[in-house]
């Protein structure tokens, strides 16, 4: 039987918003390797293979051909979606529901009994669920998680649902669940209660770590697990890696490593021993960059860059007084004169209908696009602009911009990320707001010694910048001795950059612990 195109066949759906619903179908080789994974510990007897989120039916259409005797149950969200994989699959169980919604009890409660259940698939993932905006819903699932998260964390992604769904369901009875998800669930650091759940509900037998681009249309990086329940202590998993493009080549690739995951991130991938070594001489010579560097802040998302960022100062303020004076029944041909999409339109009339606000030259700041590992060292001239940083079109009373004191207004400010890969850091020496590129932070070099010594959180309390005190140098009382043996406070900034953007770091420590811990800086090492 010859091979389908997934995702030419997906194509047949326009009306399907997949980028929304995370439906990227899945290559018929990953498709019937991720099978085959799962069929190695399924055995022999009688099995009943469920796919939580079916789509077109890649994984129930391959189960047939290699498990005939097999009852097959797939659950899709798109009833038009779930009638062409039906017709696919014309044996298989095919309902319409939404998992994440209660969907599944009635599709588990018809899989025979007596039956292996074998949970195989490519759960959506989508960065930031729906299911978040209904409280009910996430509280439901996240009851399935005994184990407290990340502070300032959630439970983002519809692949840790479903990865919840199907453990709580195996853990009661015999089956395999092979799963392929983003390769954030092996490190990722706000993942690490849900990997510590899964360790403690099923055995992982198998981690392959696909890398970037086995799906057309994004570079997300994405493996497969493979879980067998029920729980065995002795089981060790194995992880290897199949490059993209052709994630899947005979006799290629790295060969298996056993490896047992240790608390208390539980990454599901070997630890280098060299990682290790430096990641223990690290921490016992210096300090956590967020403990040394104590006080950083998240760049400004103005949410609505079409209308209030500009490379030309003159330019940006006379739309925004233009866009004062037009009335909201003529913000549509404002849009088109401006080159503002259509599809903009709601959010333009938002702000006309909030409080009224008079153009101000004074907001006109400027404004620096950092982009992560593509500026890192220092900010290249093409990432210059101007913003209108007004608080009144801040959404949500963002926090950065509470209480008296501009951390955008400080000259100095060290640009980095923390705990999500590619790590770098660059060094910013003119005073402008930093943009939110994904979750970058920016630390300014001089702080007021209150909010050094207490946080941010008393910028809520004290109403006036001269209560906050004076302003010092952003560093821990062990960063501030360090500094004086480097020259000064700038100085140690820039000994951080060049570490933080340096092959150690970027080499080996990084592409273990990058994505999971803060990296701590040797003081030590980085003396003169």
């Amino acid at each position: 039987m010859p091979q389908l195109d997934e995702e030419a066949l997906v194509h047949q759906f326009s009306g399907l918003d997949r980028r929304a619903l995370g439906a990227f179908y899945t290559p018929a080789p990953l498709v019937e390797r991720t099978l085959a994974l799962a069929l190695a510990h399924a055995g022999d007897g009688p099995l009943a293979v469920v796919d939580p989120a079916c789509g077109a039916g890649a994984f129930l259409a391959a189960a047939a051909l290699a498990r005939p005797e097999a009852h097959l149950a797939g659950l899709e969200l798109s009833p038009e979606v779930a009638r062409a994989c039906q017709a696919r699959v014309p044996g298989a169980d095919v309902r319409v529901g939404d998992a994440l919604r209660g969907g599944l009890e009635p599709l588990l409660a018809s899989l025979p009994p007596s039956h292996r259940e074998v949970w195989v698939g490519n759960p959506p993932y989508n960065g930031t669920s729906a299911l978040l905006k209904d409280r009910d819903a996430y509280a439901r699932l996240r009851a399935l998680l005994p184990l407290a998260l990340p502070p300032g964390t959630s439970l983002r992604d519809d692949f840790a649902f479903f990865l919840l769904l199907a453990a709580h369901r195996l853990s009661s009875r015999p089956g395999v669940l092979a799963f392929i998800t983003p390769t954030s669930l092996l490190d990722a650091f706000l993942y690490a209660p849900l990997r510590d759940t899964l360790l403690r509900t099923l055995s992982l037998r198998e981690v392959v770590d696909l890398g970037p681009g086995a799906f057309a249309g994004t570079q997300v990086r994405t493996c497969i697990t493979v879980w067998t329940s029920p729980l065995d202590a002795r089981a060790r998993a194995v992880y290897s890696r199949y490059p993209h493009p052709d994630p899947l080549p005979e006799g290629e690739g790295m060969v298996g490593v056993p490896f047992t995951p240790e608390a208390p991130e539980w990454r599901l991938a070997p630890t280098p021993p060299e990682a290790a070594e430096l990641d223990a001489r690290w921490r016992s010579e210096g300090e956590p960059l967020t403990s040394l560097v104590p006080v950083s802040l998240t760049g400004v998302k103005t949410r609505f860059d079409e209308l209030l960022v500009d490379e030309d100062p003159r330019r940006l303020l006379a739309r925004l007084e233009d866009f004062a004076r037009t009335p909201l029944e003529a913000l549509g041909e404002f849009a088109r004169a401006q080159g503002i999409p259509a599809a903009l339109l709601p959010k333009l009339r938002a702000l006309k209908e909030g409080p009224p606000f008079a153009v101000d030259s004074a907001c006109v700041r400027p404004f620096f696009r950092y982009a992560g590992a593509r500026h890192r060292g220092t900010l290249p001239s093409e990432a210059r602009a101007f913003c209108y940083l007004d608080r009144r079109l801040i959404p949500r009373g963002d926090h950065r911009l509470r209480g008296p004191w501009d951390p955008h207004r400080g000259a100095v400010k060290l640009l980095f990320n923390v705990r999500e890969l590619p790590l770098s850091a660059a060094l910013l020496e003119e005073e402008g707001c930093v943009h939110d590129h994904r979750h970058a932070r920016f630390a300014p070099l001089l702080v007021p010694q209150r909010v050094r010594d207490e946080g941010l959180d008393i910028t809520r309390v004290l109403h006036s910048e001269e209560s906050l005190g004076p302003l010092v140098p952003n560093l821990s009382p062990r960063g501030l001795a360090w500094a004086e043996g480097l020259g000064g406070p700038l100085a140690a900034f820039r000994a951080i950059v060049r570490f933080l953007n340096g092959p150690d770091v970027q080499r080996r420590w990084a592409p273990v612990y990058g994505a999971s811990r803060v990296v701590p800086v040797p003081l030590t090492a980085l003396q003169p």
